[in-house]
């Protein structure tokens, strides 16, 4: 069963961040929010096997990654689904969003902010540190 109910999602790090695709399969960005609906909100849908899939309400189209996963890869809408594990976190509603089995190269995956320091910032894989509440994602569900 998935951690979090399916519906609709803003994805939020502290500081009202939120995960946001601009165009169908864009790179995945966080941005303060847009004012544009569905930008910056994502349908959670459980599946059978406790992963979940994170679709962008706009577009349309699925939060995920382009190859295998590996450290760093970036992170950008398609319209393949792509399985994600929610791992609970400190907080209430607050998740490690993860690869499905894993460890990769010997880490979990998880998804956070890239290390390329531009603006807007984007969204990659890197090393799961399950102690660290910074990377952790808040789920704020949307009516």
């Amino acid at each position: 069963m998935a951690p979090v109910p399916n519906g609709v999602y803003a994805i939020a790090k502290p500081g009202s961040q939120l995960v946001t695709l601009m165009e169908p399969k864009d790179l995945a960005v966080v941005l303060p929010p847009t004012g544009q609906p569905g930008d910056q909100e994502w349908q959670v849908e459980s599946r059978p096997d406790d992963t979940v899939t994170i679709k962008n309400l706009r577009h349309g189209t699925y939060l995920t990654y382009d190859s295998d996963p590996n450290i760093n890869e970036m992170i950008m809408g398609s319209a393949e689904p792509r399985p994600w594990v929610l791992y609970q976190a400190a907080e209430p509603f607050t998740f490690h969003i993860v690869v499905p089995g894993g460890p990769i190269d010997g880490h979990e995956l998880a998804l956070d902010l890239s290390l390329l320091r531009i603006f807007p910032p984007r969204l990659a894989l890197r090393p799961l540190e399950v102690t660290d509440q910074r990377l952790a994602w808040k789920f704020e569900f949307h009516e």
